[in-house]
This record gives structure tokens, C-alpha cells and sequence, in this order.
């Protein structure tokens, strides 16, 4: 899973597509991927660090930086997640 990817729009968009949204916004645009993606993401980060994985190797594994895989840990700990959620 590789969050930090980027890609050119008129590679990866319909032609009529980005038009439309060309004519709404130009600039860089991050498109969100859907919540699910997210509590899955998370999952796997808590269950690498329970197999013994380092921040670091779970970060480069998840394309996230190390601190905010430190965050996901964290708040996975105040909010007393289970692997069952």
C-alpha cells in the first residue's frame, strides 16, 4: 500500500473528466481514499507492530512517514482498539 503516490491527471482521467474538473479547480487536488481503505490501513499497522515491526518499517511498508505512524499507534492505544474492530 503506497499512499504517496501522484499521478498527472489528464494520464489517469477520462478526457470529458478533466475538463469538468479543470474547470472547477486547477492546482494540486488530493483525491481521499474511502474510509474503509483508512481502518483497513490502520489495521495492518497495529498488527505489523504486534509481529515486532519498528515504525520505521511499518512507515515504509505503508508509505506513511514514521511519525504518523507513531499517531495511528497512539490513538489505536488511548482508544483501546482490538484487533476485532
Amino acid at each position: 500500500m503506497n499512499t504517496n503516490t501522484y499521478a498527472n491527471a489528464k494520464d489517469v482521467l477520462p478526457a470529458n473528466l478533466l475538463i469538468t474538473v479543470q474547470q472547477h479547480y486547477t492546482g494540486i487536488l488530493w483525491i481521499p481514499t474511502s474510509k474503509r481503505s483508512y481502518q483497513e490501513r490502520n489495521k495492518l499497522i497495529v498488527d505489523l507492530r504486534r509481529h515486532g515491526a519498528c515504525s520505521r518499517e511499518i512507515g515504509i511498508l505503508t508509505g506513511l512517514t514514521t511519525r504518523r505512524v507513531n499517531q495511528i499507534l497512539m490513538g489505536k492505544r488511548t482508544t483501546g482498539y482490538s484487533s476485532a474492530n
